[in-house]
């Protein structure tokens, strides 16, 4: 009886730890900075943005890996326009990042739907907003 009061005990500080760590998890997702965005999206060979052209180039993409870079995309895309422009003016920052983000919910659409050629045009439209926000508000 001791042991399972124990086992018990124990159980549920390790839930209670666990969903106050997911908590500060989602907090610090909410409050992304422009460096951590672009970590999760862009970074690395095996980045969601390098695995999403990677798909694209192929004649059929691997929907579960599409899935999982296309969630990374949703999840961190529209956390950009909560930052301020390290160059360049607010409204060209709200406007193109706003973009963004709505590229990463076209291409969380087609994926959804396995769409190829949706899938494919998000893609692109994505690296197009790469560059345009770079050209505008990336520091020299």
């Amino acid at each position: 009886m001791k042991s399972l009061i124990c086992g018990a005990s124990l159980a549920a500080l390790v839930l209670i730890a666990g969903l106050s760590a997911a908590r500060v998890d989602a907090a610090a997702d909410e409050a992304a900075s422009i460096e951590v965005v672009m970590k999760k999206l862009f970074a690395g060979k095996n980045s969601p943005n390098n695995t999403l052209k990677a798909a694209a180039k192929a004649g059929s993409p691997d929907w579960a890996k599409v899935k999982e870079a296309s969630d990374v995309f949703a999840k961190y895309a529209p956390a950009l326009a909560a930052n301020q422009p390290p160059k360049g003016d607010k409204a060209s920052w709200d406007k193109l990042t706003k973009a963004l983000a709505e590229h990463a919910e076209s291409l969380g659409t087609a994926v959804d739907k396995k769409d190829v050629d949706g899938f494919k045009a998000a893609t692109k439209s994505i690296g197009g907003s790469c560059k345009a926000c770079h050209e505008a508000h990336q520091p020299d």
